[in-house]
């Protein structure tokens, strides 16, 4: 069972313990999401998109980029700045 210690979860290996886990600009991506939503949010997006099987860089970066700009579009929505 995961303890929330570096190595147990790449979700929070990003975004808690700011480690490497698929390279960037998975990773930045991530991280810009987990500022822009709930930690639960995250989770469920993650799950969600099946991530948490292995799935290869490219698919990882596809969902992500997916998912950072509906949380940007939601941000600009309800009148949140971004900065550039």
């Amino acid at each position: 069972m995961a303890n929330g210690k570096p190595g147990d979860d790449p979700l929070l290996d990003i975004v808690k313990h700011g480690l490497a886990v698929f390279g960037d600009p998975c990773d930045a991506l991530i991280l810009e999401a987990s500022k822009l939503c709930s930690r639960r949010e995250l989770y469920e997006w993650w799950e969600r998109s099946s991530l948490w099987q292995g799935a290869e860089t490219p698919v990882v970066q596809a969902a992500a980029e997916q998912f950072l700009a509906e949380l940007r579009k939601r941000a600009m929505d309800g009148g949140w700045e971004l900065p550039d």
